[in-house]
């Protein structure tokens, strides 16, 4: 006995039911395209973690540059070439007010020789010529001064290159407080002491203007 074929409408029932899974996953996927989405799956099948701006994190910002050569004292600090004349040198030292405040100097300033290595010499720093050598207005008694911000001072030292019997002494840098207990300032500078082991400096005086 032959069976009675379903009715029309229940194949149709039973078609779609086939159909209808195989196009949910094909409509998400158009959705997703349509949308302008990168879907990323990482390992084990799952999506791919992916970073975001934080509301409200500040944004980073370039580190601001110090001006060059300024100190965090507020003052510059340069040393000059040595004038030489018969085994006798002469160096000045100028200090600039680069800072935005009054900036008070009085006496000698405090200096250390440093070799090419920065490590410090055996140098006798005196105040005044010391005896290396008598010049006009270097033993000069310091006085009070107030730079205002771009004025400046200056101060002299005083040296002989004689070589003798011991080690000649190089200094290539100066490590320089402008006044006792204030951060000191280290600045280039050559000084062929010989092995004289001895250096004078005079004491502040305002600076010409430039």
């Amino acid at each position: 006995m032959n069976a009675t074929p379903p009715p029309h409408g229940t194949r149709r029932i039973r078609a779609l039911r086939q159909v209808v899974p195989l196009l949910v996953p094909l409509a998400a996927a158009v959705l997703l395209t349509g949308c302008g989405s990168t879907h990323v799956t990482a390992a084990g099948g799952g999506p791919a973690p992916t970073a975001s701006p934080q509301p409200g994190a500040p944004t980073p910002t370039a580190t601001p540059t110090p001006t060059p050569g300024c100190s965090a004292g507020g003052v510059s600090l340069a040393a000059g070439e040595a004038d030489a004349a018969m085994g006798l040198r002469a160096m000045t030292v100028r200090l600039t007010n680069c800072g935005t405040r009054p900036y008070t100097l009085n006496g000698h300033p405090g200096v250390r020789v440093l070799s090419a290595e920065r490590a410090p010499l055996d140098i006798g720093v005196r105040h005044g010529s010391a005896g290396i050598a008598t010049v006009e207005g270097f033993d000069a008694a310091p006085a009070p001064m107030t730079l205002q911000p771009q004025e400046a001072a200056e101060f002299k030292l005083l040296w002989r290159n004689t070589v003798t019997a011991g080690e000649k002494a190089d200094g290539r840098y100066l490590d320089i407080a402008p006044q006792p207990g204030r951060p000191t300032v280290t600045v280039p500078a050559d000084l062929d002491l010989g092995t004289t082991g001895k250096l004078g400096i005079s004491a502040w005086t305002k600076a010409p203007a430039r």
